[in-house]
């Protein structure tokens, strides 16, 4: 097995090596020796159809029909076909608006796909030659011209124009594509020296009209079409200089589900077209058919033999492949981190190359399948479009996860990986407590507090808070601030119970009411609104947070300190009633504690919802998804330069949720939108900002990812137990399994909870548990921005 495992290794690794590596240098060596005669070209004007295909592309269709109109071409010569595959919104009626006896719109009904599309426009074209192109791209002024001079050559049947990706896009996933299409460029100028592109490129392209054979619906014509014409006797060319311009995909999401319907239609229009592969009459074109698409479309199948060949061998402690298999373990965990960072767009390449990669490659596998399955995409959409839906498959995730776990525990020694987790947990709960009392003994930074009376406006958002919203005015009436500085602001986010019609009656000089009809979610309503407040200071608060009633001097005082840009008030949870509230109560008291030294210190990392305050000059408006509000808003102030301090003396108390669902819930919620933030880039400190990232890592980094270490920690734990006789890890396992156990007891029994014994461990696994499930709403992008209100009266 052994002696397999290394050849398949062997035979793998050469494969992809020759894919991405051998083919582009056999190509540039050959191309020395054996490249065709030049094409023959001249300034000819011969009649050409421009026909543009086009979905749902309101946001463009105007530029490219300007565009079109003012490319240098006999306007007499040159004809343009705007073919609209049943377009909803209103592209065609702009398309309308600018027809004239130059310019035409085909509209096909029904949403039959591009490529019948196509078929339809081919037989309104005029003319000998017929260019197209998609509606993002914008050509160069002479780039007909440049395309046409090379059909004065007879044998050229398709001619590939260079389509460039613009600037105004700097998303990880628009700079990987554009690294990855300046490769392409250099194999296409090389296959077109040897004998013919392979394929063509849907910005740009074009053919004699004469050789257009009908396409199938399930062909992708910028490759089929052209295996037609190669069929009839052609050669098809790559003309760098006849350019355009189009936006590349601004996410990884859109380019994952856009590769998959090319391999997928590609890979079927090949089958259809096989002829092509016929060496003995196509010769050299049938080896770049097979080096470029079809070795490439079959590279996931080499990579996972590479694999699982390096994971035989590696268990087996066969050298040099443990050292192969700690790179590939790298590989994986760089592709991971990728992902997670996949829409921050200040990402180090070693870790979104990775990322792309895999991505690519699963994206292929995929494409590949389906094909086999018989399951082929006809219609598309652009990536332009908002209702563009083309996720990353959970699979591919899981993937990734999978890989990156085997490696571990194959390139790492059990013992490590147990006492690796069982310290970034410890050090999560005890050691970093530890630091901050050490460092809070001796560095602090005083705060100077005056009685001060800036002007505030207290921000309420509410959702459907008809139980809890009179008392929350009142509440705020009350406060111990002088009436004239303070404006009590309600924001409806779209609510449908009584909570606008309670409100309403509280409007006044100091009370204004906000009733947004749609619903966008707490951000929404704080985009919305803050833009409208002038006051120095705005408290952001939650309906059902109840302040005491010097909360708002006590808040404001710290802002007579000049370097304090924001402030955390101490929010204390009424949750008897709740079968975990005496465990909830100890976790909060230890995260007060925490956010205490910290604020000795430096800054917390993040304020409280229910109850903080911001200079309104430092407010920058995070992304309309943002779930976490409160969190970015507040961590953004830190990353500009002020403090975040939590006053313990400012009190606000909640009537928390009651009951386990509703708690896992909201929990979830807040571990969901972290890792939204993460992947945005939103409110995460720079490695410049020394002991405030060092405290972010601390505090919530790490904390948002423990439920994977400590599954971990368990995994590895059994493990040792079970591959060695070493009988010093049975009691870990015992006390890990131990603590499960009570927690499962907590669960099955409420009543119990309230005793400390089973409270803790129930507790402890149910924050960890909705922290897991916030990591895949997070990580899937599964959570919505709008929040669901749950009932604050009743217990379940």
């Amino acid at each position: 097995m052994i002696i397999y495992a290394i050849y398949f290794m062997v035979t793998f690794t050469l494969a992809l090596l020759y894919i991405y590596l051998g083919y582009p240098i056999l190509l540039w060596i050959l191309s020395f020796f054996f490249a065709k005669p030049s094409v023959k070209k001249r300034n000819v004007y011969p009649n050409v159809t421009l026909i543009v295909s086009c979905y749902n592309e309101e946001q463009v269709i105007q530029d490219k029909i300007n565009n079109s109109l003012k490319l240098s071409y006999g306007e007499e010569q040159l004809s343009i076909l705007f073919v609209s595959d049943g377009s909803t919104d209103q592209t065609d009626e702009i398309i309308k608006q600018n027809e004239s006896s130059r310019l035409r719109l085909l509209r096909v009904d029904g949403r039959l796909g591009k490529t019948e599309c196509l078929n339809r426009a081919v037989e309104f074209a005029k003319g000998e030659i017929i260019v197209f192109s998609d509606a993002n791209a914008m050509y160069h002024p002479d780039a007909i011209k440049r395309l046409v001079e090379n059909f004065y050559d007879q044998t050229v049947g398709y001619v590939v124009g260079l389509a460039n990706y613009s600037d105004n896009k700097d998303s990880l996933a628009a700079i990987s594509e554009k690294s990855y299409w300046k490769y392409e460029i250099f194999i296409k100028k090389m296959e077109s020296r040897l004998h013919s592109v392979v394929g063509a490129d849907g910005a740009m392209y074009a053919i004699r009209k004469n050789l257009y054979t009908k396409l199938l619906p399930t062909d992708i014509n910028d490759f089929v079409n052209p295996l037609q014409i190669i069929e009839k006797g052609y050669r098809g060319v790559f003309e760098p200089d006849a350019i355009c311009s189009e936006d590349a995909s601004d996410s990884f999401e859109k380019e994952f589900g856009r590769k998959i319907r090319i391999v997928n239609r590609s890979f079927s229009g090949l089958l259809r077209v096989k002829s092509v592969l016929n060496i003995a009459k196509y010769g050299f074109f049938s080896f770049e058919i097979c080096s470029h698409k079809i070795l490439r479309w079959f590279s996931p199948i080499f990579v996972l033999g590479l694999l699982t060949s390096t994971i035989i061998l590696s268990i087996n402690m066969i050298e040099p492949f443990p050292l192969i298999a700690i790179l590939m373990f790298m590989f994986f965990f760089f592709a991971n981190i990728g992902y997670f960072l996949s829409e921050n767009n200040h990402v180090w390449p070693i870790i979104f190359a990775p990322y792309y990669f895999t991505m690519v490659n699963f994206a292929s596998l995929i494409g590949v399948v389906r094909t086999i399955l018989g399951r082929n995409q006809i219609t598309w959409e652009t990536v332009r479009s908002k209702g563009e839906s083309n996720k990353i498959s959970v699979h591919y995730v899981l993937l990734l996860q999978c890989l990156l776990l085997i490696f571990m525990f194959i390139v790492l020694p059990l013992r490590l990986i147990f006492w690796s987790f069982f310290f970034v947990t410890f050090f999560v709960y005890f050691g970093y407590p530890v630091i901050l009392y050490i460092k809070s003994l001796t560095h602090t930074k005083p705060i100077e507090k005056g009685d001060i009376y800036p002007t505030i406006s207290l921000l309420i958002s509410a959702f459907n808070e008809e139980e809890i919203i009179e008392e929350k005015l009142l509440n705020s009436l009350e406060l111990d601030y002088p009436e004239d500085k303070l404006t009590i602001i309600i924001s409806s986010d779209g609510s449908t119970d009584r909570t606008v019609d309670i409100a309403s009656k509280f409007v006044s000089d100091q009370i204004v009411l906000y009733d947004y009809k749609i619903r966008k979610g707490k951000i929404g309503v704080i985009l919305n609104t803050v833009s409208k407040v002038k006051t120095d200071i705005i408290v952001f608060s939650d309906a059902n947070t109840m302040y005491a009633k010097d909360a708002m001097k006590k808040i404001v005082r710290n802002f007579n300190d000049p370097n304090v840009g924001a402030v955390s008030a101490d929010v204390i949870l009424e949750n008897e009633k709740a079968n975990f509230g005496k465990s909830e109560s100890v976790y909060y008291r230890y995260e007060r504690w925490i956010q205490k030294r910290e604020s000795e210190i430096d800054s917390i990392v993040g304020a409280d919802g229910g109850m903080y305050a911001i200079r309104r000059e430092l407010f920058v408006p995070p992304l309309a998804n943002t779930i976490l509000d409160d969190f970015v808003i507040s961590m953004n102030i830190v990353i500009n330069g002020k403090r975040l301090i939590y006053d313990i003396e400012a009190k606000g108390y909640e009537k928390n949720l009651i009951n386990n669902r509703t708690e896992y819930l909201r929990k979830s919620r807040v571990v969901a939108g972290a890792i939204q933030a993460l992947k945005n880039g939103q409110g995460i400190p720079g490695i410049k900002q020394k002991w405030f990232f060092f405290a972010f890592f601390s505090h919530k980094l790490l904390r948002w990812f423990i439920p994977l270490f400590i599954i971990i920690l368990l995994v590895s734990n059994v493990l040792i137990v079970f591959t060695s006789p070493d009988s010093n890890y049975v009691f870990p396992l015992y006390g890990q399994i131990g603590f499960y156990a009570l927690a499962i007891i907590g669960m099955m029994i409420p009543k119990l909870n309230n005793v400390r014994i089973v409270g803790i461990p129930f507790y402890f696994c149910m924050v960890n548990g909705a922290a897991l499930y916030g990591l895949y709403k997070g990580l899937f992008n599964k959570q919505e921005v709008t929040w669901k209100k749950f009932s604050r009266i009743s217990i379940q």
